[in-house]
Parts: structure tokens; C-alpha cells; sequence
């Protein structure tokens, strides 16, 4: 076995961490593209067949091309080894050299970004992997791109997250290469791209196997693609905007006008719905054009720009973007036996597009679906946070970061323009947050859950037939409950408010109870009734004040009793009467008693009737009676008797007065005694 080698003097070399010439290149094969990764394959010869793949593998590894306008690297981690086999001349092994971005793809996360643009989360993306390159990655970016409110990485590596952002803003990537390291280069204009000036096309012939980097085969291709794009959306807090944005292609040709429709179209606004479309209808367009072309142009990769010179042909001075290239490269054979270096030493096939075709990245990586509900803890300030949409924030089990969600609508069970259900999830709860279209970027909060923590209001199963709705005083202690319990024999409906309770009613309201009905009132209690007021009672009808009672009628008061009346004054009674007094009884006695005092009637006005229309009356008292009078007392009756005893009397009747007396006395000179 030939050893060492050397690789000084050779067109192409293998640069490891293992040193100089310790692995040297036998053959390369490997292709790089546009908005995708590159793989290179690597045919290598060690002298020993005990290669430290510890020490190789994740670590960078380089070939070298020297061709005629200069050498070029084609850099990559090593992530494959394999041991082929011992021959004479020595060990060969093979090597699988891809990106560092690759890297990304081993990977799998779930985070989320708050406003932030496309071109922060892929810094922040790719800051764990700045190491990996010299630099790792460079922007070359022209477009403004608007924050987003929210954005989710979900269960999906950071390569296929990076990916899918960069295709949904219409962002491109490719690599350029150095020694020992490769750099993620990203762009969003054809302009952006490196230039290698012209290279000529010439006919597939032998005698230009030693002339300058050329093509000897080009192939001009078109290809049918989708000729216009529609899309629509929605946007909750502007729901009555016109979404709908489409955009119609430049193609001429039948069938040429084939339209695209989809939905929702990940826009806020018409406007950037317009924008939207347009990306979108480059991303289908941008299909159409190709050109095939082969050649020894080592200095021609992916993402790079070069114009056609040379024979004439379909598009001879033209610039084309390189989308993708495919090298082949062998070496010098080592010692006998090895592989041999007949016809081209390298030799590449290339697609590419013209320069002013539409050019974005095709749409490859599909978005992460949720595929059901899932469980958060509502998060905030506060007891309660919500904007004023009700919209809340939580956050998920799996966010290990302790970011919280992006405002998230809450389903309510009615909702109208000022009228529906408005239930806000408080700090703590545990909800169920749902998906719309199974987007991870659109969180919906469907429901509540009770938890190890949070437990129901009435202890369970005890409590299972009741029905309970119990809400929890906001900074302080109690709560507001409606409930019903189902129980048989034990049906009811349960209301309790911590502090007011207000019914405002537009119309009637009737209450209809089957037996008792219970009101306790620990303040006062007030009542006013626009119109009449009817009170029906059945049976007895109590009253208890402990102080002081007033009433005040403003029209007429009648009260009507069907048995007896009593009355019992403690104190004094006083009655005012303004207009008459008439007091009727219609079949019994009435009578007046004054226990300890005196009765006084004052007429101050007209003058005073009594009337018995049966029987007589008699006046009795156990003292005097005085009649007084301003001006005169007429006693009007066909038989007047004054009586002292039963033997002193006066009596007017029937044309005669009669006095009966022990002394009579008529006009006398003294005054009569006891007068």
C-alpha cells in the first residue's frame, strides 16, 4: 500500500479536521440548488483503515476544484461516514457532506414569536447555529416585512419552520462556499444574487475539453403552470371588509389563464391581500421557464447569475438564474488500480431560468396542523385580563419558555352587535383552546375545565344533579350563583347575588307559587306602582310594623270587611277629616266608650246632626253633661222631658208643659240653688 499521500499538486483536494492528507479525494458528486440543500458525496483514500469517525463526523470538510478561472470550495458537515473497503492502494471511504441548515432539520421545537418580522424570528432561529459558518448566515434583503402578532413553531424542526417562513413571505436561499465554511445566504430579489459574467455555449465536441468553462448542451423548456391566483380571508375585527384580492399572470398560450383559489390567504387587509396574490401568482409562474444546459462551468452554482454567449441559440444573451447544479469530479488515480481520469475531470448539468421570469420560492413545506383541542392556563395582569374584544391571553403545556399566547377570542354562547353571552376566562382557569383550519397561528378558547386546583363549586358526585353557574367576586371574597337542582322531591332554583340584584322588566311579570312564599327584607324596602295596585288574599291577612306606619291615598279609600273590625290604640288616635264624616251602621249598635278621660266633639262650622232612626239615644255619663251653646240650644221633638230623678221633671208635649218638683220656683228673687 502506497502511503502517505499527497494532494499538493492536484486539481481537486479534501480539506478534513483529520490534517492534511490524512483522507484524500478520489471522487465528487453533489448537487446544490436554490431553496433547497445541497448533499455532496465524497469518495476518499486513507492510508488507514481506522478512521476517527468521532473526531469526522459534525465536523466540516471541504473539496477543492481548481479549474480554469480559479479554485473553487464546495464546503459541508460531514453526517454520513462509511468504511467501502481495503484495495492496494489503500482504505476507501465514503463521506456524505450537507449544510449546517441540515443541522436544523435534526431539530424539533415548539415556541412562539410575538411581533416580530420573518427577518427577526430567522435571526433569532438561526443565532443557535451562528457558529457553524464564518458567518453561519447573511441577508441580503430589500423588501419592508410587517411584524407579525403571532407566530408558532409547532412540533416541527426548526429547518421545515425556517422553510416554511421564508417561502410563505417569499424569501429565497442558497449557499456560497470558503474554505471550511459554507454561509446561508438569503434574498428576496434576482438582483441580490452574485454574478459570474458570461459563459459561451459550444456544441458538444472533444476539441474544447481544454478551453475555458463552457456549455455544450442547453435545452430552453417551458412548463404549463397556474395563470392567475384568487384568494380571500378574514379578519374578525373588520368583518364586513372586502377581502377578496386576485392577480392574472403574463401567459399568452391556451389554458394559460388557469386560476388558483384558496383560502384563508394570510392577509389583515385587501391591500396586503393584493400583495399576497402577487406572491403567490410568482410562486406558480415562476415554474414556467427553464433551460437545461451542460457543461464544465465550475464556477457556476446555485443562486448565481451568468449570461449565455457563444453559438447562437434560443436565448443567446440573455442572464439566467442558476437553480440548481449537479457536479461530477474525479481525481487522479492514486497508484495502479485506482479510478481513472478519462474525459472531463469535472463536469456539471444545470436548470435555470431567465432573470426576468417571477422568481419566489414554491410553496414545499406544509404547515403543522393542531389536529384537536388542547388545554392552556389562562395568563395576565391581574385577576382578569382581556382587551376589548374579551380576547385573553394563556399559555400552553408545551411552552417551555413561559411565552404567553397572542390574544386569543374566547367562544361565547350567543353573541350580537351589543347583545349575546360575555363570560371571561380569569388568571388560573385551565380552558380549551381549539384551532381555526387547525392552524397552530389561530387560537380559539372553546371551554373551561375543572382541575386538581380549580375544583367544582359543590363537591362531586354529591352534588351531580345539580346544575350550576357560580361566578367569584373580582378583588375580594364572594361570588354570584344561579343553580337548579334536578333532584327528585327536591327540585329548585337557586339565585344568590353578593350585593344588588336589579330585574328591569319591559312588560309584565306574573309569578305563579304552588305553596309558600318566604321575603325577608334586612333594610328597607320600597315599592312604586305607576298604575293600580291589586292585592287578592284567601285566608287571614297580618301585618306586623315595628315602628311607625303612614299612609298617604291620594283619591278616595274604601275598605270593606266582611266580619268583625277591632281596633286597638296603645297611645292616642288623632283623625282629620277635611271634607264629611259619616260613620253608618246598618244593623246593631254603635257605641263610644272613654275608659279614663273625657269625650269632646267640636263642630267649628255648621252644625251637628245626630240621627237614630230606631229606638232612642241615650247619653250616659257617670259625671255632668253640659250643652253650651254661643247662641241658642233648640231641642226639637213632639215630647221633650227634662228629668232630674223620678219625681223632678219637665215635660213639653202635646200643647202642655208639665213641672214636677218637691219646689218649683218661677222667676224668683234669689237664684235657685245649685244653679
Amino acid at each position: 500500500m502506497n502511503a502517505p499521500y499527497s494532494q499538493v499538486q492536484r486539481l481537486g483536494r479534501l480539506t478534513t479536521v483529520l490534517g492534511a492528507d490524512a483522507l484524500v479525494l478520489l471522487r465528487f458528486d453533489g448537487a446544490d440548488h436554490v431553496n433547497e440543500l445541497f448533499e455532496y458525496r465524497v469518495e476518499a483514500l486513507a492510508a488507514s483503515g481506522d478512521v476517527d469517525f468521532d473526531a469526522l463526523m459534525g465536523s466540516h470538510a471541504t473539496v477543492t476544484v481548481e479549474g480554469a478561472r480559479g479554485r473553487r470550495h464546495f464546503d459541508g458537515i460531514v453526517t454520513q461516514g462509511r468504511w467501502l473497503g481495503a484495495g492496494e492502494n489503500g482504505h476507501r471511504y465514503d463521506l456524505v457532506l450537507r449544510p449546517w441548515f441540515w443541522l436544523a432539520g435534526r431539530r424539533r421545537n415548539l415556541r412562539i414569536f410575538h411581533n416580530q418580522t420573518v427577518v427577526q424570528i430567522l435571526r433569532a432561529l438561526f443565532s443557535d447555529y451562528a457558529t457553524l459558518g464564518d458567518p453561519a448566515l447573511e441577508l441580503k434583503l430589500s423588501e419592508d416585512y410587517r411584524p407579525l402578532e403571532y407566530t408558532v413553531q409547532f412540533r416541527e424542526s426548526d429547518l421545515d419552520f425556517a422553510r416554511r417562513q421564508m417561502e410563505r413571505h417569499g424569501i429565497s436561499f442558497h449557499f456560497k462556499h470558503a474554505m471550511g465554511s459554507h454561509t446561508l445566504v438569503l434574498t428576496d430579489d434576482v438582483l441580490a444574487h452574485p454574478s459570474i459574467g458570461e459563459r459561451p455555449y459550444k456544441g458538444h465536441d472533444g476539441h474544447h475539453q481544454a478551453e475555458e468553462e463552457h456549455f455544450w448542451e442547453w435545452a430552453p423548456e417551458r412548463n404549463l403552470t397556474s395563470g392567475a391566483v384568487r384568494l380571500t380571508d378574514y379578519n374578525f375585527k373588520t368583518p364586513a371588509a372586502t377581502m377578496e384580492a386576485d392577480r392574472l399572470g403574463d401567459a399568452t398560450h391556451a389554458q394559460g389563464q388557469i386560476e388558483s383559489f384558496d383560502w384563508p390567504g394570510d392577509y389583515q387587509d385587501q391591500d396586503q391581500g393584493r400583495a399576497m396574490a402577487g406572491l403567490r401568482l410568482r410562486q406558480e409562474r415562476g415554474a414556467d421557464r427553464r433551460n437545461r444546459a451542460a457543461g464544465d462551468c465550475l464556477s457556476l452554482g446555485a443562486g448565481m447569475l451568468v449570461s449565455l454567449a457563444g453559438d447562437p441559440v434560443p436565448g443567446t444573451g440573455e442572464r439566467y438564474l442558476c437553480l440548481s447544479a449537479r457536479y461530477r469530479f474525479v481525481s487522479e488515480a492514486y497508484g495502479s488500480g485506482g479510478p481513472g481520469g478519462e474525459g472531463y475531470a469535472f463536469s456539471g448539468s444545470y436548470t435555470m431560468m431567465p432573470d426576468s421570469a417571477p422568481m419566489a420560492p414554491p410553496r414545499r413545506i406544509a404547515a403543522p396542523l393542531v389536529s384537536g383541542p388542547q388545554t392552556a392556563f389562562v395568563v395576565g395582569e391581574g385577576e382578569i385580563d382581556c382587551d376589548e374584544y374579551g380576547r385573553i391571553l394563556v399559555r400552553f403545556h408545551w411552552d417551555l419558555e413561559g411565552a404567553n399566547s397572542m390574544r386569543c377570542r374566547v367562544s361565547q354562547n350567543w353573541a350580537g352587535n351589543g347583545w349575546g353571552g360575555m363570560s371571561i376566562p380569569r388568571i388560573g382557569m385551565e380552558v380549551v383552546v381549539e384551532f381555526l383550519d387547525g392552524d397552530p397561528d389561530k387560537p380559539l378558547v372553546t371551554g373551561c375545565l375543572f382541575n386538581g386546583q380549580n375544583a367544582p363549586p359543590y363537591e362531586l358526585p354529591a352534588a351531580r344533579t345539580r346544575t350550576v353557574w357560580r361566578s367569584n367576586t373580582h378583588q375580594g371574597q364572594g361570588f354570584n350563583e344561579i343553580s337548579f337542582e334536578d333532584q327528585a322531591g327536591r327540585e329548585q332554583v337557586y339565585l344568590h347575588a353578593q350585593r344588588d340584584h336589579e330585574t328591569v322588566i319591559g312588560h309584565d311579570q306574573s309569578h305563579q307559587i304552588g305553596h309558600d312564599r318566604r321575603k325577608t327584607v334586612g333594610n328597607d324596602q320600597t315599592e312604586n306602582v305607576g298604575g293600580n295596585k291589586t292585592i287578592t288574599i284567601g285566608r287571614n291577612h297580618a301585618e306586623t310594623i315595628g315602628a311607625d306606619k303612614v299612609l298617604s291615598v291620594g283619591g278616595d279609600h274604601a275598605e270593606t270587611i266582611g266580619g268583625n273590625m277591632g281596633l286597638t290604640v296603645t297611645g292616642a288616635r288623632a283623625q282629620t277629616v277635611t271634607g264629611d264624616d259619616a260613620t253608618t251602621v246598618t244593623n246593631g249598635d254603635h257605641s263610644v266608650t272613654v275608659a279614663n278621660g273625657k269625650q269632646e266633639v267640636r263642630v267649628l262650622a255648621a252644625g251637628r246632626y245626630t240621627t237614630v232612626n230606631n229606638d232612642i239615644v241615650t247619653i250616659s255619663e257617670t259625671g255632668g253633661v253640659r250643652v253650651r251653646a254661643a247662641t241658642a240650644v233648640v231641642l226639637d221633638a213632639p215630647s221633650i222631658m227634662l228629668k232630674a230623678n223620678d219625681t223632678n221633671y219637665i215635660l213639653i208635649a202635646e200643647g202642655r208643659v208639665v213641672i214636677e218638683g218637691a219646689e218649683t220656683f218661677i222667676n224668683p228673687r234669689e237664684r235657685a240653688p245649685n244653679l
